[in-house]
């Protein structure tokens, strides 16, 4: 069996299995057994957290970046449930310019230490089946290939291999700047309004970030088969 091949049925039975999950989900609601909207006692603490926040004035926007940028750098959390959390509680305009710049400090903190120190940085916290999957990407150069992967959700590691391409430092900051932007800006104008949308909106925002991710994964995949089919090609000696 082909690896893609082998891919896409792990992320088909993914999406089956979470369109099963919602789908019992839905009728327990309708039985009485479970409430309409699960995340009510998130509202509630976010309703809390929100009327806090002005106690703390500019520092709390900083520890936010702060928080953001080190999980990029030292922590497997996902970027996304962050910047809706932001937007709930900052705004959407604060929430995606603080998103963004945690983001970038975070990305540019790993992409100048993979270049100081290589490989070997990556191999220390990276699953090796990580490693095996996307270590090719480390000979794309192309800016519009890593905009594409920047513009897909993206997982931390990408701003580690980004390092070990020929992009520059400045070039790399502005392909994340624009490829990250638009989703920061969802997220964060969803977060900045999920009450209004009510609970039937998470579980549609759910499965679209889910479609997003397939799509993004298949990207990744013809990325990684282009780019392994340039390294392997055999180089022709000069006549």
């Amino acid at each position: 069996m082909k690896l893609e091949n082998f891919i896409t049925r792990v992320w088909l039975t993914r999406l089956a299995l979470v369109v099963a999950c919602i789908a019992a989900y839905l009728l327990l609601v309708k039985i009485g057994w479970l409430p309409l909207n699960p995340f009510e006692w998130l509202l509630t603490l976010g309703d809390q957290l929100r009327t806090e926040l002005p106690k703390y004035g500019p520092l709390a926007p900083i520890l936010y970046i702060g928080f953001y940028a080190l999980q990029i750098v030292v922590a497997p959390i996902p970027g996304a449930p962050l910047a809706y959390t932001a937007g709930y509680l900052f705004g959407a305009v604060p929430a995606a310019i603080y998103s963004m710049v945690g983001i970038l400090i975070g990305g540019g903190i790993s992409f100048l230490l993979t270049r100081r120190f290589g490989m070997p940085l990556i191999q220390k916290f990276t699953p090796q089946s990580w490693l095996d999957r996307w270590q090719n990407l480390t000979a794309v150069n192309s800016s519009f290939t890593w905009f594409l992967l920047m513009l897909a959700p993206t997982a931390d590691v990408f701003y580690f291999i980004a390092g070990l391409t020929k992009l520059s430092f400045r070039r790399f900051m502005l392909l994340v700047l624009f490829g990250r932007l638009p989703g920061i800006i969802l997220s964060s104008y969803l977060g900045d309004n999920i009450e209004k949308f009510g609970a039937q909106w998470i579980f549609i925002l759910i499965a679209a970030m889910l479609l997003i991710s397939l799509a993004g994964n298949w990207v990744r995949q013809r990325i990684e088969k282009r780019t392994l089919t340039t390294v392997s090609a055999p180089v022709e000696p000069e006549a």
